[in-house]
């Protein structure tokens, strides 16, 4: 799957700015809660490793005839970005039984491999992504989740597997536009706010969103342009976002054989608060997400949190 993929991504020019990012999402990581009272269930991880930065991938280039690639100081720009990663959903489980009351979801995974291409100008960013994965046993889910849980037995419950999504290959298209409403650059101190709209089809997931994001802080990096600029910055987060569902695999079930499903519900809504620093070369952040009830039986708000890292390179 990932080879025939993987060709078809672009070769960067010399020099142009690359961004490798780790984000680890877990709800054990909801560091304001006692770690035995964190829940441990729902969206209870995820894993994403990507390299952002260089030329838009050869399919999009069409569209994007003669946009350059992206770099320092670069205000109308293509790029790319290739992505690996992993989500595991689990139920809700008691800390002496892995067995999951009536009504409640299933377990699934999701491993998968994505390509975007950016158009990115100062006060907008137009993306369309390409992902593929795979579900079931494939995804190595129950694996990752053993493992994580050997390490800290007392604080994590117990997990059974047998009811879960089966094995299918999926795809997604997204498609997402964000616009930026800014205060002037120059200054040490600014703020900003990004509303966006992202669309996605597939067997997967379809569904659309509306949402905005504020940041203020010192030094206030560009959520979307390429930088060289290695001066120490800091910003505070806050968001919201509205989701109108109309496939949810992980809820609904296997699209072409039986499987255990729930259903889901038609509109979910998020807020999210974060942190960003950076300096020179490395970011790292911190971001805390609630999302209302996804399905009938679900809870009413399920919070997880995000650790983000990233290094800046050139190549």
């Amino acid at each position: 799957m990932a080879a025939p993929f993987g060709a078809a991504i672009s070769q960067s020019a010399a020099s142009s700015p690359h961004t490798v990012t780790l984000a680890i999402d877990n709800d054990a990581f909801d560091f304001w809660m006692k770690p035995w009272n964190r829940p441990d269930d729902e969206y209870t991880s995820g894993v994403h490793v990507s390299d952002d930065g260089g030329d838009a991938p050869r399919w999009s280039r069409a569209l994007l005839a003669g946009i350059p690639p992206c770099g320092p100081h670069t205000t109308d720009c293509r790029a790319g970005r290739v992505e690996i990663g992993q989500d595991i959903y689990t139920p809700s489980v008691s800390l002496d039984d892995p067995h999951a009351a009536p009504g409640s979801r299933p377990n699934a995974g999701w491993l998968y491999v994505s390509e975007r291409a950016r158009r990115a100008r100062v006060d907008r960013s137009d993306e369309v992504t390409i992902v593929l994965g795979v579900t079931g046993a494939p995804s190595f889910a129950e694996q990752m989740q053993h493992l994580a849980h050997d390490v800290a037995p007392a604080y994590n419950r117990p997990t059974d597997w047998t009811r879960a999504i089966g094995f299918e290959p999926g795809a997604i298209v997204r498609y997402a536009q964000q616009r930026r409403l800014a205060s002037d650059d120059a200054q040490p101190i600014a703020f900003d706010l990004l509303p966006r709209v992202v669309a996605s089809v597939g067997n997967v997931r379809t569904d659309a969103e509306l949402g905005l994001r504020a940041r203020a802080g010192w030094h206030l990096a560009h959520p979307w342009l390429p930088s060289d600029d290695d001066a120490a910055s800091i910003a505070l987060t806050v968001g919201a976002s509205e989701r109108a569902v109309a496939r949810d695999l992980f809820l609904d079930g296997n699209t072409f054989r039986p499987s255990a499903r729930v259903g889901h519900e038609p509109f979910v809504s998020a807020g999210e608060m974060g942190l960003e620093l950076r300096r020179g070369r490395w970011m790292l952040g911190y971001r805390a997400v609630s999302e209302s009830r996804a399905y009938a039986a679900g809870p009413s708000w399920h919070p997880w949190s995000s650790i983000v890292g990233a290094v800046r390179y050139a190549r």
